[in-house]
């Protein structure tokens, strides 16, 4: 991580001002480095090389520039615990900076990863960006539904931690099934992990999250503990036939979901997702790289942050 967190640096390495400082914080904070870490976990099952460590660089890049481009959208004041880049400098830098690191993920991915692989990621970033737009388009909406939401985090996530594995196997020419089954844990991966995170927005802990809790209800968006507590709660369905949505209501729909079961039975999606990608580790070949994979997987699935 080290050796990717250097790369980044350099990549990323600019004389404007805005973008050095702005990106500073987000390149050297303690970022978790999921994405490079299950690529560079995934070239395991092939021939590790100097390239994977470029390519998990630019998947990095790829995720800051959705972060920032995130906390514009929903006018988060911090990421991280720290105030957000359009804190800052305001939503058109940050923007800008957003967009000056998909252009910098797309030019290590085209020097260094197949043309095939490169049209993967570039389909990926249009579907995530067609994600954000539906689910901007569905807030404070009470008829999403439990099928728009899962389209919505494999869009938003999944396919993100998916092409992560398969990159990262595919490019160290690992056996072809072997980038398969990688690929659908990537999936089942991200999928939990995007679950598990919208739950810990109603029960985590605030000072790990670095984040009000609550955030995503108060920004009009419905994810899993919200879309399964509304069956279970006359008080959520009464405040969702409003028209108006106010503050107050967010208050009163937190403490609903928590109370009415919706963040128990949200787990149990996670966890379908979890034992998905256990089962399909458990089917690789043995040896050092399925070990660390499993290993990798449990921590990323059982958090407080």
């Amino acid at each position: 991580m080290k050796k990717v967190s250097g790369i980044l640096a350099n990549a990323t390495a600019s004389q404007n001002p805005i973008i050095s400082e702005g990106l500073a914080g987000l390149l050297q904070g303690d970022g978790k480095m999921l994405r490079p870490g299950l690529l560079l976990t995934a070239a395991q099952f092939g021939e590790v090389q100097e390239k994977h460590y470029k390519l998990a660089a630019a998947l990095e890049m790829l995720h800051i520039a959705t972060l920032i481009h995130d906390d514009v959208i929903d006018d988060s004041p911090l990421r991280r615990g720290q105030p957000a880049l359009h804190s800052r400098f305001g939503k058109r830098d940050a923007v800008l900076t957003g967009d000056f690191l998909f252009s910098r993920c797309f030019v290590l991915t085209a020097e260094f990863s197949s043309t095939q692989n490169v049209l993967n990621l570039a389909r990926l970033i249009e579907i995530i960006c067609t994600m954000e737009i539906e689910q901007n388009s569905d807030r404070f909406k009470s008829n999403v539904s439990l099928r728009g939401y899962l389209r919505k985090i494999m869009g938003k996530s999944a396919l993100l931690f998916s092409l992560a594995c398969y990159v990262g196997a595919s490019e160290a020419n690992a056996p072809k099934n072997v980038c398969e089954k990688l690929r659908r844990i990537g999936y089942n991966i991200g999928m939990a992990f995007q679950i598990i995170d919208d739950i810990l927005d109603y029960s985590g802990r605030e000072d790990l999250m670095r984040k009000p809790l609550g955030s995503d209800i108060a920004g009009g968006i419905v994810t899993l503990p919200l879309l399964c507590a509304l069956p279970l709660s006359t008080g959520l369905r009464g405040i969702f036939s409003k028209k108006n949505f106010n503050s107050e209501d967010c208050k009163i729909v937190f403490n609903l979901v928590k109370e009415s079961g919706g963040l128990e039975a949200a787990g149990k999606y996670a966890q379908t997702y979890t034992s998905r990608a256990i089962r399909e580790i458990e089917s690789l070949p043995k040896g050092a790289s399925r070990d660390n994979l499993a290993g990798l997987t449990r921590r990323l699935l059982t958090r407080e942050t």
